[in-house]
């Protein structure tokens, strides 16, 4: 609010006192206009963002379970697997119970 207080306090004494009330509200409006479009392109861009994470994830951490279980049930890296499963485990807690919230 303050770039639409500055921004009429530099454009109206441009115009005209006679013409000030008038020019103000259009000058306003479509500020106001503008604002608005930005906030729903903005809006819009997250929605599209959040909904291609959860696909994301959902992909990745059924492979990332199993890789994990075959590392920790092999003993060939048995850290490295019950690390994959504990992060694939974050990530389906995230991916089901989180973002499907946030959208």
């Amino acid at each position: 609010m303050r770039i639409l207080s500055l921004a009429e306090r530099l454009i109206i004494p441009l115009v005209g006192e006679e013409e000030q009330a008038a020019s103000s509200e259009w000058f306003t409006k479509l500020i106001e206009s503008i604002v608005n479009a930005v906030e729903k392109t903005v809006s819009a861009f997250s929605q599209m963002v959040l909904q291609a994470s959860l696909r994301i994830l959902s992909m990745i951490y059924a492979p990332m379970a199993v890789i994990g279980v075959i590392l920790y049930v092999t003993k060939v890296n048995k850290y490295l697997g019950r690390d994959l499963i504990f992060g694939a485990l974050l990530l389906a807690f995230f991916s089901e119970f989180v973002l499907p919230v946030l959208l």
